[in-house]
């Protein structure tokens, strides 16, 4: 038997941002109000990125890790700037970046990677 795959696009509309980590961190993630990785000091934002960028990001950053579950962001809830940029693979399009600490309660579902499809 399979597993369903669950579209993301449709259910979560064009907009939905995705966040990706390693399972065994989403706990801890969820378990504060607000999220504020590394990257919010060191580059000024939180990488995000489209449905459509998902399978690039990730082979690019997370092709390593096993075990991922993506949290999928309602950009509507986010009470921090949103803001889409180009980065260095322009035919990906534009990326979200998230300039502020992410209020959790925008993240409205999180799935296996396993589970994602477009």
């Amino acid at each position: 038997m399979t597993k369903s795959k669950h579209n993301f696009t449709s259910k979560h509309g064009p907009n939905a941002l995705f966040l990706m980590f390693p399972t065994q961190d989403i706990p801890d993630i969820l378990a504060k109000p607000f999220f504020a990785p590394p990257s919010l000091n060191s580059e000024g934002f939180i990488h995000a990125c489209s449905a459509h960028q998902v399978d690039y990001v990730v082979q690019r950053f997370y092709r390593d890790i096993r075990d991922l579950t993506l949290l999928i962001i309602d950009p509507q809830l986010v009470t921090a700037e949103i803001k889409y940029e180009s980065a260095s693979v322009s035919e990906y399009g534009d990326f979200p970046h998230i300039y502020g600490q992410l209020n959790i309660g925008a993240v409205v579902q999180q799935c296996l990677l396993s589970d994602f499809s477009m």
